[in-house]
């Protein structure tokens, strides 16, 4: 195969696999895919995690105020949010900081 070849199915497999450039260190190219993959996992993981949490959150504020089931609105004392809450938001702001700005946890830049 030709050196034109070469470079030409790096480029398909570089726009394949969502990269533009075509690969010139196939170790980094390795490394880069197994980034990837752990960044999937991860997100999935979160994602999970934060279902789980809104559940509780949504459990908890019932909880909160389900003594409170004949009063109207308006009439509702002043809640602070369970810790469930809290927690929800902490997994949904490290989603949204991967989407929004790419900032992933650490490991999955280093670990790889």
């Amino acid at each position: 195969m030709s050196g034109g070849q070469a470079w030409r199915r790096k480029m398909v497999a570089g726009l394949l696999a969502g990269t533009a450039a075509p690969i010139e260190n196939e170790v980094e190219d390795v490394r880069s895919r197994a980034r990837n993959l752990m960044r999937v996992h991860w997100a999935l993981e979160r994602v999970d995690a934060l279902r789980r949490a809104n559940k509780a959150m949504v459990a908890a504020w019932m909880a909160m105020l389900a003594p409170y089931d004949d009063v109207d609105e308006e009439d509702l004392p002043d809640f602070d949010p369970p810790p469930e809450e809290l927690a929800a938001e902490a997994i949904h702001a490290e989603i949204r900081a991967a989407l929004d700005e790419d900032r992933w946890p650490a490991f999955l830049h280093w670990s790889v």
